[in-house]
């Protein structure tokens, strides 16, 4: 197992990945699509695979697939399409819905996931801005909610703030990533099961900086 990053181009790698992966997961855009293909994007995948070597192998096939694309208009074309048909549908129908609740109980949306990253939300003084009319527990609001702990932690703003992040990821965030990420092997881009592949190994950096309480 690697250590946890300690230096700050190691911490600031995971950020980067993790940053990356809250944009995708709120809608590909031309934007992010132009920056997975761009040099930038290549050697951010090139850290991230030096930092994480389990993960190395995604990561190669991900750039793989980004320097094959025709075009960043190409690629956004083929994400936006599997975006859709694999998390937007009625979360009844779809096949890796985006929201933490419906991985747990009944699977309905607004369950308890939502009302647990409600009140960390408000507790932060943090609010959803211009995507309110998501819940909660949408991926990428619980991934941009690690990243403030992180960032709050590495500032030294917040004392507990990376152990605080390592539970988050531990305790809320991997068990139901892990399902969400095995549901996408029939996605029609292979980029997302490879994103959700990597997203869980980024959640297992971090959850290593978890307190003994959340063993």
């Amino acid at each position: 197992m690697p250590p946890t990053p300690s230096q700050p181009r190691d911490q600031e790698t995971i950020l980067d990945g993790l940053s990356l992966l809250a944009r995708f997961y709120w809608g590909p855009d031309q934007e992010l699509c132009e920056e997975l293909a761009s040099p930038a994007g290549r050697d951010l995948f090139t850290r991230l695979a030096r930092l994480l070597p389990a993960a190395a192998p995604i990561l190669r096939s991900m750039q793989a697939l980004l320097q094959g694309a025709a075009s960043p208009e190409a690629l956004c074309e083929e994400l936006e399409t599997a975006y859709v048909a694999t998390y937007v549908n009625s979360p009844g129908e779809t096949r890796a819905p985006l929201y933490h609740s419906c991985y747990v109980g009944q699977g309905l949306v607004m369950g308890p996931p939502a009302g647990a990253m409600a009140l960390r939300l408000e507790q932060a003084g943090l609010s959803l801005g211009e995507k309110s009319g998501e819940p909660p527990d949408h991926l990428a609001v619980e991934l941009e909610y690690l990243i403030f702990l992180l960032e709050e932690g590495l500032a030294g703003r917040r004392e507990q703030g990376l152990s605080e992040a390592g539970d988050l990821a531990q305790r809320f965030m991997l068990p139901w990533v892990k399902d969400f990420a095995q549901r996408q092997g029939g996605a029609s881009s292979p980029l997302l099961p490879l994103s959700a592949k990597l997203l869980v190994a980024l959640l297992e950096d971090v959850a290593k900086q978890a307190g003994p309480e959340a063993s």
